[in-house]
């Protein structure tokens, strides 16, 4: 009898657990609550590790170079204008994947401002073509004013990911 019960626990549990994760993975359950930016692209959200879809920030210690040659810390400013962004508003989530690290990989919105192509449109991120063509345009805008990142040289933020291994 006992046995009996501590199984329909452990099958209620599991139930349980799967509703949870499929409610997340499918983007049923969103994410809100108080929110930690990592850098340009990276945010923890109640215990989560998210990053944000199809677009790619300069790493926090990468750094970038103006039009006039003098170099700047890229990566910090572009965790910066993610944070001016948020601006202690409530973030939502819609997870789209998740990643082989574990990450949500998700669509991000502070309000009503969507974080993903806020950073492409400041030019604080590139839009991640390998992953999705959503921010393409955005970036080529961002490029044409010369935002962000755009006011200089860069190195797209996966090459310098590459040449730091």
């Amino acid at each position: 009898m006992a046995g009996r019960r501590i199984l329909d626990y452990l099958v209620l549990a599991g139930l349980i657990a799967g509703v949870v994760f499929l409610g997340r993975y499918y983007g049923l359950v969103q994410n809100d609550g108080p929110i930690v930016v990592v850098d340009g692209d990276s945010l923890r959200l109640n215990g989560n590790d998210i990053r944000l879809y199809g677009i790619d920030a300069p790493e926090l210690d990468q750094t970038c170079q103006l039009a006039d040659g003098k170099s700047y810390r890229c990566g910090r400013d572009a965790r910066t204008y993610l944070r001016k962004l948020i601006a202690r508003r409530e973030v939502k989530c819609r997870l789209i994947d998740i990643d082989r690290y574990e990450r949500d990989i998700s669509v991000c919105k502070a309000g009503d401002t969507e974080l993903n192509i806020s950073m492409v449109k400041g030019g604080w991120a590139v839009a991640y073509l390998s992953h999705s063509l959503n921010y393409a345009k955005a970036e080529a805008q961002a490029r044409k004013a010369r935002k962000g990142i755009w006011r200089g040289d860069f190195d797209e933020p996966q090459d310098w990911r590459a040449d730091k291994r």
